[in-house]
Parts: C-alpha cells; sequence; structure tokens
C-alpha cells in the first residue's frame, strides 16, 4: 500500500476487518499518528509486537517499518493522520520508543482520551474543509492567490489540532514515567537535567545513589527503558534545540552549554537524532517564522 506525498496532511478514520493489513518496508515520507476508538490493531517489527487497543496513540517516524494489521477475528476502529510536523515539536514530543522508530503510549484518563477523541474530529473537520467553505461569493476573492491562503490556513489549523494531541500525549507520558520510576533514578535525572554543563560519569553517580556502577546501569536501563548515556545526550540535544530556536548563540557555544565535548561531536548526534545539522535547523526555523504572517 503506498502512503500519502511527504509534505501532504492526510488525515482520516477507518473501520476495518481481519483481512486488513499495512506494510511498508521503509515506511513513508512523512510521520504517522494513529489513535485506537474500538478493537484492536497489531504493530509488527523484528522482534516487536505491539498491541494497539482503545486509548493507545501509536506514532511512527518517516523511515520506520510500517506493518500493522487487523488480529484474525478481530475489529479495528482507528483515527490516523499522515504529517510533517512544525520543527518545533521536536524539541518537546517524547513517547516511549517500542521499537525502531515506533513510539507508542497507553492513555487510562477517560477525560484524556475524550479530548484526544474530539481533537481528531476537529483536525479532520479543518483537514477535510472544501476550500470554497472558506471563500466568499465575491470573484475577486476566489483567485488562486487567495485559494493558496485559504488552503494554508487550513493546513494550520489542522496541525495546530495536531499540536495539541502530541502535547497531551507527551504530558501523560511524562507523569506515567513520574509515578513509575524508581525515586533513585528521577533523582539522578532531576539533576542531570537541570546541570547538562556538568561532565558525568558511571562511577561518580552510582555513588550519588549508592549503587554500584553495574547496578545503576541496569536499573536504568530497567527503569527508563535506555541506557543513562543514550537519555543523557536526549537531554542535552532537547535543551540545543530551544538555544538554537529562540537564542543567538553559535553553534559550538551551544554545544559548550549543554554538555557536549565538541561543537563536531555535537552536530553528529544532532543529526542522528532530527536528520538536519544544528546550522540546518536553525535556518529552517528561520525560514518558516519568516513566512507566518505578523499579528498584533
Amino acid at each position: 500500500m503506498t502512503s500519502p506525498p511527504p509534505a501532504i496532511l492526510v488525515t482520516g478514520s477507518f473501520q476495518e476487518h481481519e483481512d486488513y493489513a499495512v506494510y511498508r518496508a521503509h515506511g513513508s515520507g512523512n510521520w504517522l499518528i494513529t489513535y485506537t476508538l474500538a478493537g484492536q490493531g497489531l504493530y509488527r517489527q523484528p522482534g516487536v509486537q505491539l498491541l494497539a487497543t482503545p486509548g493507545t496513540l501509536v506514532l511512527l517516524q518517516p523511515d520506520a517499518v510500517h506493518d500493522y494489521s487487523v488480529p484474525r477475528d478481530g475489529y479495528w476502529e482507528f483515527l490516523w493522520t499522515h504529517f510533517q510536523p512544525r520543527l518545533s515539536w521536536l524539541s518537546w514530543w517524547q513517547l516511549p520508543e517500542k521499537g525502531r522508530g515506533l513510539y507508542a503510549i497507553s492513555l487510562s484518563s477517560s477525560a484524556i482520551r475524550e479530548r484526544i477523541h474530539n481533537t481528531f474530529l476537529q483536525l479532520h473537520a479543518d483537514a477535510s474543509a472544501p476550500s470554497s467553505h472558506l471563500s466568499t461569493s465575491r470573484p475577486e476573492n476566489n483567485s488562486p492567490g487567495v485559494q493558496r491562503s485559504m488552503d494554508m490556513l487550513q493546513r494550520e489549523l489542522a496541525l495546530n489540532g495536531l499540536e495539541e494531541i502530541l502535547l497531551l500525549a507527551t504530558r501523560a507520558s511524562a507523569q506515567q514515567v513520574r509515578q513509575a520510576l524508581d525515586p533513585r533514578i528521577q533523582s539522578l535525572l532531576q539533576m542531570m537535567a537541570e546541570n547538562l554543563k556538568t561532565q558525568y560519569d558511571l562511577k561518580t553517580l552510582a555513588a550519588l545513589v549508592a549503587l554500584s556502577p553495574s547496578r545503576l546501569s541496569h536499573l536504568f536501563k530497567q527503569e527508563t527503558g535506555n541506557s543513562l548515556i543514550n537519555v543523557l545526550i536526549a537531554l542535552r540535544l532537547d535543551k540545543a534545540t530551544r538555544l538554537l530556536e529562540f537564542s543567538n548563540l553559535t553553534i559550538a557555544t551551544i554545544a559548550e552549554e549543554v554538555g557536549f565535548s565538541s561543537p563536531f561531536y555535537f552536530s553528529r548526534q544532532f543529526h542522528q537524532r532530527f536528520g538536519q545539522s544544528p546550522s540546518e535547523y536553525r535556518q529552517a526555523l528561520e525560514q518558516h517564522t519568516a513566512h507566518q504572517p505578523l499579528t498584533p
């Protein structure tokens, strides 16, 4: 099954039975988010099986394998959107990674589930509204320029809804992590987040929480699902995106401020996570801002 063009925002809802299956070995050119309303959907990757039940939100990055279907004798009702994120989202969205480029969270709060459901429906309405609904009967206001402007407004409205969904999911994920984390791991995470410039080593961190280095490594991976060094790098990169967006600091200064030993290592890690260099990220943000309409 083919996927939508990379730059297009496409959204919809499906009610499928056991003959429904999608497989894209190389993923798609855009992100895909799904939200299960009823039944079950099965996501597969090598060594990974994820069952999406009502309240499960799944996010697939562009190059992730798309392999999802309805289990045997099953039924799956879900909402979906293919999209390209606003660059600023990459600095804050964070959902549990279940596979390579496969992220998911199961939402237990009925209030959050209802809010996300309603926001999805509004997103779909904004993305699907015919431009003619927004135009007037005056022929001079139905020119190609006005048409493009209206299309842009519809897309921006839909992206606003998608941003709300991702914010809600990220907040819920952070709350789940805080509630479940071992207090020793939680204290280390807080300390590192507040002192990113500090150079850490496993032996020193282990001593702070009265554990051996090997025990800390095991406990940290058990509690967070990732290694200590990978989490520290992620914290540093998240802070770096905010400095790139809201400061005029040089790339080298930002690398130093968030604790990277060299600008080259910083740029390599940044590109590995975001698919572009820090300079390209900042330039794209500036271009996006330059095209935004001024508001009072």
